[in-house]
């Protein structure tokens, strides 16, 4: 796709794992050409990270990182902060998710990076933010979850707090982080003036909660977890619901409609109102796994769909792949890496004029860019790999 919205601006991803590399991704989809700073010799964590490896190459990484260059350089020598301060130079945005006072340490913090560049857009990605007792605690999403408040709601009554599935915090993050950076480069677009921005997971996580946050400290009632899982904050039968042979969500229903859908009359007389679904909650909820357990999931929801009750099957990951209502076929991209081979991807769910934003190159091989973006920088490449300063693929 020509003319995609960022052509021609400049992010450096100085990031690891996944919210600030993320975030790098998102932009380098619209265009924008990453270029992703990584460690000599083992590369950005995120090459080690998650229990898939495809070829030993890690599908969290190839998931995280497409449409960007590799360049590997050792910060902590003067001639590889001398390449970092040279491509600052020429940058438009730069993201890092180190824990305070790393890049300071490099020099290359804000104030440092302002310096070498005052139109720069410099984005930190942190667990808590500033103002918190030791800003240096290591902040992670399942952490973020369990201190917001977001982990306790998921779940059901009696049983433990469920973490999310995916991991929401930093997923949240890396979008808010985006969004920064993009308003950002709109604004600097009028006055020229770079930015400080910043986000941290546990901002990103309330901001994800908001609904049942202020509906929390306004009223000072706190939420009780459903007997079924779903919404501490919704009648029932609003969550998921066991069938004979999988799950079924059921989402917002007129209880009229829930009755028809399960052909149980019964229901409609024992809760007539929103408000008796709410109170009676675990009681309805016990009726309409009754009604269901013994059923194939097909069937249930054939019946409650045709009734207009809101509903969907839980699917896994590999039954979502044939949802015509996912249309992965839409959504995925399909790149060739040279080691992991043909790997699909999700595509980013942004088109522009209805087509999809293109995978442009797979994720890099560490130090894959290297020679390329020292000749861009009109630097010596063969002095700095005779250094050690610099890496080139193997």
């Amino acid at each position: 796709m020509p003319n995609l919205p960022l052509d021609g601006v400049r992010v450096l991803d100085f990031a690891h794992m996944m919210q600030g590399p993320w975030a790098a991704e998102m932009l380098a989809d619209l265009g924008a050409d990453v270029i992703k700073v990584e460690v000599v010799g083992t590369g950005e964590r995120g090459r080690q990270s998650g229990t898939t490896f495809l070829n030993g190459v890690s599908a969290q990484f190839l998931a995280m990182n497409r449409n960007k260059r590799s360049l590997a350089v050792d910060l902590k020598t003067p001639a590889g902060l001398h390449v970092a301060e040279a491509l600052i130079g020429t940058a438009d945005v730069l993201i890092q998710n180190f824990r305070p006072g790393v890049m300071e340490r490099l020099g290359l913090g804000w104030e440092q990076a302002r310096d070498l560049n005052p139109s720069l857009v410099y984005c930190t990605a942190s667990g808590y933010g500033a103002d918190v007792p030791d800003p240096r605690k290591p902040g992670q999403d399942l952490l973020a979850q369990a201190r917001t408040g977001a982990l306790w709601l998921t779940g059901t009554a009696g049983a433990a707090p469920t973490p999310a599935g995916p991991f929401v915090a930093d997923v949240h993050a890396a979008t808010m982080l985006a969004l920064g950076a993009t308003a950002a480069l709109l604004e600097r677009a009028r006055t020229g003036r770079g930015r400080l921005v910043e986000v941290d997971l546990v901002g990103a996580m309330l901001h994800q909660t908001v609904q049942e946050v202020v509906s929390t400290v306004n009223s000072g009632e706190p939420p009780r977890r459903p007997s079924v899982p779903g919404s501490a904050y919704l009648e029932a039968p609003y969550g998921v619901h066991a069938t004979a042979d999988g799950f079924v969500a059921i989402s917002l229903t007129t209880m009229e409609a829930l009755a028809a859908g399960l052909d149980a009359p019964e229901l409609l007389e024992r809760f007539p109102s929103k408000e008796a679904a709410t109170t009676g909650r675990d009681e309805l909820n016990a009726l309409v796994g009754r009604l269901v357990a013994t059923r194939p999931a097909r069937e249930v929801l054939d019946a409650l769909d045709a009734a207009g009750v809101w509903c969907a099957p839980v699917n896994d990951h590999r039954e979502m792949t044939t949802d015509p209502y996912v249309r992965w076929d839409r959504r995925r991209l399909e790149v060739k890496h040279p080691v992991a081979g043909t790997v699909e991807l999700v595509g980013n769910p942004i088109t522009l004029d209805g087509e999809q934003l293109p995978a442009r190159r797979p994720a890099p091989l560490l130090g894959e860019h290297t020679a390329e973006l020292l000749s861009e920088l009109g630097l010596d490449t063969a002095a700095l790999l005779a250094d050690g300063v610099v890496e080139v693929p193997r």
